[in-house]
């Protein structure tokens, strides 16, 4: 089983989402992730929610260049748009199995469930 999920984002400021969906960071498996983007550039948030739960580094982003990251770019995301925490809340509620079997509080993964934003 991947430890991530690549979506790709339409009218956003970022290119792709890249969703945890294991207690294995994706950021520590980026040549799976640049395998997945083979030419493609542009900037990728990651939804490290699965890890980190609603801490300030939940989200991270990072820009990448031909399928390569451009590993100086990664940073936190102190601000994220209603729009991308409404793809991420829409990620779990379509894929229960990873909240409900992930190390995240139990009060976390009832508000995940119940399609609450966090």
């Amino acid at each position: 089983m991947k430890n991530f999920e690549v979506i790709k984002l339409n009218d956003s400021e970022y290119d792709y989402m890249v969703m945890a969906t294991t207690c294995i960071s994706p950021i520590s498996t980026l040549t799976d992730i640049q395998n997945e983007l083979e030419d493609k550039s542009g900037k990728i948030i990651f939804d490290l929610t699965l890890i980190n739960g609603t801490s300030s580094n939940r989200y991270i982003s990072a820009s990448f260049e031909n399928g390569i990251f451009d590993r100086r770019s990664f940073e936190t995301v102190k601000v994220i748009k209603t729009s991308i925490e409404h793809i991420s809340l829409d990620f779990f509620v379509h894929h229960l199995d990873l909240v409900e079997n992930g190390t995240i509080p139990n009060a976390l993964k009832s508000l995940l469930v119940a399609g609450v934003e966090v």
